[in-house]
């Protein structure tokens, strides 16, 4: 396997992992607990903006590359592209919904959980599309110069796309939202 896919899988866990304390979090408000708003916002910052940042750009560069090689194998591009847009835009409706949240004022919590629900629901079903079809139809069909350029790129600390420290970044989060939500 190489080392990009091994990259996205272990993004794909760690997505898992955030979303299992987003939903503990949620389930605490529907308990009737007070929603703890900076949890949230955090666990969304993430949501947001490190599939934008460090995942989606590697998958979108491995589909055009796999597009190029094999146009049948690379017909689910444009789902999986479109795809990463209907997620953000349940995200994008999420994150509306909390920022809406005033202090003091009652949740509406019916609707948090359904956008919730949407997102963790196509999240679930479009990882496992990667996963079953696009990651192996990748490996099948990329050359090694396909492989050479992105992990030239993701080592490049300097690429504003590619580089690691965004990743890194996200990775101190991921490891900051983990122990926080734990508890």
């Amino acid at each position: 396997m190489s080392e990009v896919i091994a990259k996205l899988q272990e993004d794909h866990r760690r997505m898992e992992v955030i979303l299992g304390v987003l939903d503990r979090k949620i389930a605490n408000l529907t308990e009737g607990n007070n929603l703890n708003l900076f949890m949230i916002r955090t666990i969304l910052d993430y949501i947001v903006n490190f599939p934008q940042k460090c995942h989606h750009p590697i998958e979108n560069f491995l589909l055009r590359s796999l597009t190029r090689r094999n146009p049948q194998a690379g017909a689910i591009s444009a789902e999986i592209l479109n795809e990463h847009e209907m997620l953000a835009n349940i995200v994008t409706r999420f994150v509306h919904d909390v920022e809406c949240i005033e202090p003091g004022a009652p949740i509406l919590k019916d609707e948090l959980v359904a956008t919730l629900n949407a997102y963790e629901d196509l999240l679930v079903q479009h990882m496992q599309k990667e996963e079953e079809f696009f990651f192996p139809a990748a490996e099948e069909y990329l050359i090694q110069a396909d492989w050479d350029v992105i992990e030239t790129r993701m080592r490049d600390k300097g690429d504003p796309v590619f580089g690691r420290e965004a990743d890194r970044e996200y990775r101190a989060l991921h490891k900051v939202i983990i122990e926080w939500g734990g508890k």
